[in-house]
């Protein structure tokens, strides 16, 4: 009986040490469980903010891109409508000869030029048509020059140095493209509602 006191006395201590065993595997199981469930947590609000912050990233770049594609489609427009106001204004211009103010508008030229130029021998070149006008104004302004009919343009004209080395534009086309570079900041200023 000793022998299976003893048996017995083992198998039981055989079972309170499994049931032991199992409740410390449950234990570490329930801990692992524990633990992968927060680092998936944690993962997945990981996962959500890159996401997140991927998404936000993506959305700046393409109201960045958005933006750039209106503030060049914008220029665009603005340089449209600026060319197409020169445009209109060189039409304009081109009729001057024709306007009875443009004998007026030739002798202040010629006057401009003239007192640029100074005490300085010059040639003035001119539209063939403006010959005549030409003529009768550096006679009233008592300028003496050489005239020279080799130019074409809507009116003006040009002086330069016999050498050709200083020359000086009062053409209606270069008193246009000044105008232009001149007037070009501050006409976008007013195109784009500044």
């Amino acid at each position: 009986m000793a022998y299976e006191n003893l048996l017995k006395s083992v198998e039981e201590s055989a079972l309170e040490k499994e049931r032991e065993l199992q409740k410390n595997a449950k234990k570490q199981a329930d801990a692992i469980r524990f633990a992968a469930k927060e680092q998936a947590e944690k993962i997945q609000e990981l996962t959500i903010k890159e996401a997140e912050t991927s998404a936000a990233i993506e959305r700046n770049k393409q109201l960045f891109l958005a933006k750039g594609a209106i503030k060049e489609q914008a220029l665009k427009s603005r340089e449209k409508v600026f060319e197409a106001a020169f445009e209109a204004a060189g039409q304009q211009l081109s009729r001057l000869r024709q306007d009875d103010t443009y004998p007026a508008v030739f002798r202040r030229l010629a006057e401009e030029t003239a007192s640029a130029m100074g005490e300085t021998p010059f040639v003035v070149h001119i539209d063939p048509r403006d010959l005549d006008l030409c003529k009768n104004t550096l006679a009233v302004l008592k300028i003496s020059c050489e005239i020279r009919a080799d130019l074409e343009c809507m009116g003006g004209l040009v002086a330069s140095s016999p050498d050709g080395h200083i020359t000086i534009s009062n053409t209606i086309e270069s008193r246009l493209e000044r105008v232009r570079e001149h007037k070009r900041l501050e006409i976008y200023a007013v195109l784009a509602g500044g």
